[in-house]
């Protein structure tokens, strides 16, 4: 009787701290899982993807930081137009001392050209459609006169301008051609200037054949022939079987077969441009005026 009464109290009073105990445990599971974030074993998929959607957000979070830190505004290419600086053209330019202006030739078919900004505000440059280049000691036997083209803006400028920093020099390479047939090859040691083409030659249809090598509209190879036929008369018999001999003895043709058709080709164009411009009246002198009263 004494151990049923016991054993009912004591029933009775565990009861009473399982049901005292329980909500404590629960309260604190309760806690833990907010901590946690852990899931029950039958919500283990579910709390996977509580994890892997939370890796995605943080990826996503670094990714849109990287981007924000390496997104940076594009620099203007190096000689690129600006239209908030003085355009000032290009001889002139040398001749009034705000530029100085230096050509390394490395041979008949390329030049550098050095353009140093004497002011103290930076400048566009307007390039000629079509240059001469000579050497400075022509009159000691210096090398080939040569022609070209820059207004396609192929060296960086666009648009024919090139535009040089206050004080700061640029330089780019163009691509040229021979006008003096029989002259020594060009080399970077020999001394060359730029000067208008018209100093140079004024053969008709020089000056459209040099801007359209500088617009990339034509080889440099092609055009080469074609200049030796327009500027030094030489026919297309002699171009075409004109041959170059190395030191070995053996030799071959200057020029290709592909390179003459599209010289004839480059030279009817040309014709065709010389055809369409207006004809420009010739002032007459005092003299003539003269003789003809």
């Amino acid at each position: 009787m004494t151990l049923n009464l016991w054993t009912r109290a004591g029933l009775k009073a565990n009861w009473s701290l399982a049901l005292v105990l329980v909500p404590a445990v629960l309260i604190a599971a309760i806690a833990c899982g907010e901590q946690t974030a852990s899931a029950a074993p039958g919500d283990k998929d579910t709390g996977k993807s509580v994890t892997v959607g939370a890796k995605a957000t943080e990826k996503t979070r670094a990714t849109g930081k990287a981007a924000a830190k390496t997104t940076k505004p594009r620099s203007k290419k190096a000689g690129a137009y600006n239209p908030a600086d003085e355009s000032v053209e290009l001889f002139e330019a040398i001749e009034n001392g705000d530029l100085k202006v230096k050509v390394v030739a490395k041979d008949s078919t390329q030049l550098r050209v050095f353009i140093e900004n004497k002011t103290k505000k930076p400048l566009n440059v307007k390039l000629p459609e079509a240059f001469g280049a000579v050497p400075v000691l022509a009159q000691m036997g210096g090398g080939q006169g040569m022609g070209g083209g820059m207004g396609g803006g192929g060296m960086g400028g666009g648009g024919g301008f090139f535009n040089v920093p206050a004080e700061k020099e640029g330089n780019f390479k163009v691509a040229c051609m021979c006008l003096e047939h029989g002259k020594a090859e060009p080399r970077p040691a020999m001394a060359y200037k730029l000067v208008p083409l018209e100093e140079l030659t004024e053969k008709p249809g020089v000056k459209e054949l040099c801007t359209m090598l500088g617009y990339g509209q034509i080889s440099q190879r092609a055009a080469q022939v074609v200049a030796w036929h327009l500027n030094n008369d030489l026919s297309w018999e002699f171009l075409a079987t004109k041959q170059i001999t190395y030191a070995n003895g053996l030799s071959e043709l200057y020029f290709t077969p592909e390179e003459m058709d599209s010289a004839l080709a480059i030279e009817a164009a040309v014709k065709s441009q010389l055809e369409a411009k207006p004809a420009v009246a010739k002032t007459p002198s005092p003299g003539e005026t003269a003789r003809g009263e």
